[in-house]
């Protein structure tokens, strides 16, 4: 798995920011002896409960168990496809869903989410990336724990950008907003969404229901760089969207969906 760290290199900070979440278990289910262990051992050494399955039958059975606040689901296990498991836990469990898988495409993308993920990660991606990409995950099944109250969407989303779908606007950490047209509003999504992974330009393009040539790709980059300039100019803090050659473009920071509706 590309970007594994040595696990000896957690830092303090990390290790301090989460020993709160000591009683949150996080299930990996993973048929990769290997990464499965690395997984587990990052997430124990960063403070969570992890439990470790191997199949979709160890999974059941540890769910008998324990019951998960976070479950990362590979996509291809030897019994038991994991877009099923995700349906499985989105209907029966109230808890985050993880999907890390070797299989990348905003197809791939798409499957996952329709089938209940609220995060879809490639393996390449960094363990720390993967454990940066649990805690709003967590935040929000503590919050589930205790009362609702009115202000539990605010609560949970202090410490990030939320993408308010029903306004039509872009929110920084500080309460400040900036209006979003259609385009743009569809594009921060399927960033926000993608967790801080990266997004090729096709992929993007497709998702906006456009052919994948060099103009649309070429329209794509003008509507990034009038969005960045919007968010700068109304906000007065720049977009946290990066944007690398070869690889697209990534959300870089806590983001948040709220309003979400069925179409756009």
């Amino acid at each position: 798995m590309n970007g594994i760290v040595d696990l000896t290199e957690v830092g303090n900070k990390s290790m301090a920011s989460s020993r709160s979440l000591t009683t949150q278990c996080v299930f990996v289910v993973e048929d990769n002896t290997d990464l499965n262990k690395d997984l587990c051992e990052y997430l124990e050494m960063c403070g969570f409960a992890v439990i470790g399955c191997e199949t979709g039958a160890s999974f059941f059975r540890a769910l008998k168990t324990k019951q998960p606040d976070a479950v990362i689901l590979d996509i291809m296990l030897p019994d038991a496809d994991g877009y099923d498991l995700a349906k499985y836990v989105r209907q029966n469990i109230d808890c985050g869903i993880m999907m890390l898988t070797s299989l990348s495409g905003m197809d791939h993308h798409l499957t996952g989410y329709k089938s209940g993920a609220d995060v879809y990660l490639t393996k390449d991606s960094p363990l720390s990336v993967i454990e940066a990409a649990l805690q709003p995950l967590l935040r929000r099944s503590s919050r589930a724990d205790s009362d609702a109250d009115e202000g539990a969407d605010a609560a949970g989303m202090e410490a990030g950008w939320v993408l308010d779908l029903l306004n039509w606007t872009l929110v920084n950490p500080l309460g400040k907003s900036a209006s979003l047209t259609a385009t743009e509003r569809t594009i921060i999504k399927l960033l926000i969404d993608a967790n801080g992974a990266w997004l090729t330009r096709p992929e993007i393009v497709i998702a906006l229901g456009k052919a994948d040539t060099a103009e649309n790709c070429r329209n794509l980059d003008t509507a990034i760089r009038r969005v960045r300039q919007k968010v700068l100019k109304e906000i007065g803090e720049e977009l946290p969207v990066r944007t690398a050659y070869g690889r697209g473009y990534a959300f870089t920071s806590l983001g948040a969906v709220s309003g979400e509706t069925e179409n756009l």
